[in-house]
């Protein structure tokens, strides 16, 4: 995630085993890192391994967890200010990925790392909810992962990104971020106290390009003996081989920990790389006893699709870490493919999975009948009339649909990012067709018609960042809108409907169809 300055950055080695464990086990590289002017040449010294990372789901979504339950594999990540939120995925072998639920109707705040787990028979999804810079970790649980889940309830708990993990005496614990742990209830739902320091992180080399040394994203697996615990480190956000993922051991699960040799064990090298500031990586045992990490990264040049889950395969090492190997394993040639529905018709009675409000899921503005999505209006702008969003899962796209506005309500498609951060097309209630936007460049003349009627079939094509807008109504064929816009420095990128003003709104047969091989 990404977090200004909630941690200063503490460039001390993590803690190491005392007397009381036996002879103290140094790996050469933290030995190195103690030494006046080390950093410096040790992270000249270090070269990436030569694997790649291949995208399991493109698109925001950010910061994945990841379970393991049996042969099925669960997966849900950031929801961030969009509701419903918490989208679970389910998934046989990794190559095959569809929505099963989603976890969180209604959160107040940025739903952030969530991390999902199996505890006692029940499925919980712990998760930190942050609003005006204050954070709180919540929890969800269910019986299954299809739901129905819980509300959300508090677990009483600062910090960000929980991270589960249960000790040899039955006692239970939540890593959080900037190295913390908090004691939890028998049940799992509730702290017991105040986070403590366990974990002082990696020291990353003075000369390496990053945001902040962001110690976050606890993930903790038990194996052989040890607790591995998988942290990210360098800012997620930042400069394109900032964020990282680094690994350390213990045999207790609050430490003391030894920081692992391979560190970073993933990390975007140079910005000339396919995946830029990949991090926030989780270990888990995939199909067959192959091992990998789950993780996100950038798109190199495409920002504005956010953070898309990412994977790596990793290998167990005689010496008992893990770390990249040098080639994929087989079976990996074909692409991963998400049964993610992106058209709607709107034939149902129900919403469909891929939709969510901003700030709010209201379902009484919603009414779905006969082949229409009515809207219910809300705010005086685009920016802020909690549109209905999806998530675009390629670099290039076009979205189409069929607009009606009634008597005071402007309604339409845009691109949207944020109340601050969006870019679209506005039919008002009189004909006229609008340019909304906020965020971007604002050319001195832009096109403005007159339509015969308030209603009008609505384009957008976004290609590879560069964007047009089309429109067409009952008397003619397609038009285009100039001027087109680069969108390049915006945020991640929604397909989004909006009704803004006093009233109701009408959409028919929206489209998503993918324009890139």
């Amino acid at each position: 995630m990404f977090r200004r300055g909630l941690r200063k950055s503490r460039l001390t080695p993590g803690g190491m085993p005392g007397a009381e464990d036996g002879p103290m086990r140094i790996p050469r590289r933290t030995l190195l890192a103690m030494l006046p002017g080390a950093a410096l040449s040790r992270g000249a010294a270090m070269r990436p391994r030569p694997t790649r990372a291949i995208p399991l789901l493109i698109g925001n979504w950010a910061d994945p967890t990841i379970l393991k339950d049996g042969e099925d594999y669960y997966m849900t990540h950031s929801s961030f200010a969009f509701h419903p939120g918490l989208l679970v995925w389910h998934s046989k072998d990794l190559r095959r990925w569809k929505p099963i639920s989603r976890a969180l109707l209604n959160q107040t705040g940025a739903v952030w790392a969530p991390e999902m787990i199996k505890y006692k028979g029940r499925y919980l999804i712990y998760y930190p909810a942050v609003e005006a810079g204050v954070s709180a970790n919540w929890v969800v649980t269910a019986e299954s992962p299809h739901g129905p889940w819980s509300e959300p309830q508090p677990i009483g708990a600062k910090h960000i990104d929980p991270g589960f993990v249960a000790g040899p005496d039955g006692k239970i614990f939540i890593h959080l971020s900037g190295g913390r742990s908090v004691e939890m209830s028998g049940d799992g739902l509730r702290a017991l106290g105040e986070p403590r320091q366990v974990y002082e992180g990696w020291p990353i080399p003075e000369d390496w390009a990053i945001e902040c040394f962001c110690l976050e994203s606890p993930k903790l697996l038990f194996r052989n003996g040890w607790y591995y615990l998988t942290s990210a480190q360098g800012g997620t956000l930042g400069p394109s081989t900032s964020h990282m993922v680094v690994a350390a051991r213990s045999k207790g699960p609050n430490g003391p920990w030894e920081n692992s040799p391979y560190n970073p064990v993933i990390r975007t090298w140079s910005r000339e790389e396919e995946w830029w500031s990949k991090g926030h990586g989780t270990i888990f045992e995939g199909p067959g006893g192959q091992w990998y990490c789950v993780l996100h990264g950038v798109m190199k040049g495409f920002r504005t699709l956010g953070r898309p889950t990412l994977l790596e395969p990793v290998e167990w090492t005689p010496d008992g870490w893990y770390r990249v190997p040098d080639r994929w394993p087989a079976g990996w040639e074909r692409p991963v493919v998400a049964e993610m529905p992106m058209s709607d018709d709107f034939t149902g009675s129900q919403l469909g999975i891929q939709w969510q409000f901003h700030e709010r899921f209201d379902k009484g503005r919603l009414r779905i009948e006969k082949g229409t999505l009515t809207l219910g209006a809300h705010g005086s702008k685009a920016g802020t009339s909690r549109p209905l969003a999806l998530m675009p899962m390629h670099r290039a796209y076009e979205i189409e649909v069929h607009a009606e506005a009634a008597p005071g309500v402007t309604a339409g498609l845009m691109l949207f990012a944020s109340p601050s951060d969006y870019i679209g097309l506005a039919l008002t209630p009189e004909g006229k067709l609008l340019r909304v936007q906020e965020g971007y460049r604002r050319y001195a003349r832009t096109d403005e018609p007159a339509l015969p009627s308030s209603a009008a079939a609505l384009r957008i094509v976004n290609d590879r960042q560069d964007v047009r807008f089309y429109y067409r109504s009952a008397e003619a064929g397609w038009k285009i809108l100039q001027p087109s816009i680069e969108v390049s420095s915006g945020g991640a990128l929604r397909a989004a409907l909006f009704a803004y003003g006093a009233g109701e709104a009408r959409f028919r047969q929206f489209r998503y169809t993918p324009v890139e091989g």
